[in-house]
């Protein structure tokens, strides 16, 4: 049995992974979660829309979009910022 446990159990110092073997925590599984919730949110917001259930059907497409963005946040890579910046400045500079 220890021998099963020794196996199994994230080695000290490691994170800990999901059932995917994502790390906890991770970007990767925030994106997963929230594109999970707005799976589900969509699902719940639809059915308040058929039961004509106006106030919760609002407040559902209001988390629907929330979880929404968040599952499809585009990150800008540091380097491509700067470049952005540069331009910026080189742009102020001609006109």
């Amino acid at each position: 049995m220890a021998d099963t446990m020794a196996k199994t159990a994230p080695a000290s110092g490691t994170a800990a992974l999901n059932s995917r073997g994502l790390r906890l925590g991770s970007a990767d599984t925030q994106r997963d979660t929230a594109q999970y919730i707005t799976d589900m949110v969509l699902e719940l917001r639809n059915l308040a829309r058929s039961a004509e259930l106006k106030t919760l059907s609002g407040l559902l497409e209001i988390a629907f979009y929330e979880a929404f963005s968040l599952a499809n946040k585009v990150e800008i890579p540091p380097a491509e910022v700067e470049r952005l910046k540069a331009l910026e400045a080189a742009a102020k500079s001609v006109a």
